[in-house]
């Protein structure tokens, strides 16, 4: 969730998520309190809600230990080396929290938006190490786009939709 819609601030000394979905932010403030012990303070702000973790070592920890970016910092962000050498079961709760966060499934597919081409990259890898081909394509906004459509699509929205985990493809 932090790579996603995260951020960290060594400025305001405060990690926290900004989104519009109540049970996201939830969620996180769930992981937060059972994974460190911190307590998450949510707000409504608008239309959406600012989960907010007051912990300058919680922080260092993150930016330190796993390598997430502090900051203005959406170009540069990449899918933790952590993450990249973790068992399937890390990776596979990695990749949902962050398309729950920047993803999109509509009809043409399920579609991940970031302004980082390295984290484009690294989740393209990722998707195929499950079996699941993708296509990286940049905007002319800027941003990269995860495209993945056909039969891959369909595995993605199954392995989700049912609460199903995604499974390493068997070796023939």
């Amino acid at each position: 969730y932090l790579v996603g819609d995260g951020h960290i601030s060594r400025v305001k000394r405060h990690l926290g998520l900004t989104t519009g979905d109540l049970p996201q932010a939830v969620q996180f403030a769930t992981l937060i309190q059972d994974a460190f012990g911190v307590e998450a303070q949510t707000r409504l702000d608008g239309n959406r809600y600012r989960v907010l973790v007051h912990a300058e070592s919680l922080s260092d920890f993150m930016v330190e230990t796993f390598g997430l970016t502090e900051g203005p910092s959406a170009a540069r962000k990449r899918v933790p080396a952590k993450v990249m050498r973790s068992p399937v079961g890390v990776v596979r709760a990695f990749l949902r929290a962050y398309f729950d966060c920047d993803g999109y499934a509509g009809r043409q597919g399920v579609i991940l938006s970031t302004a980082s081409e390295q984290m484009s990259r690294e989740v393209q890898l990722l998707l195929l190490n499950f079996g699941v081909l993708s296509r990286r394509r940049l905007q002319k906004d800027g941003c990269w786009h995860v495209h993945v459509a056909g039969a891959s699509a369909a595995r993605f929205a199954d392995s989700s939709s049912k609460g199903k985990e995604f499974r390493q493809p068997r070796a023939t």
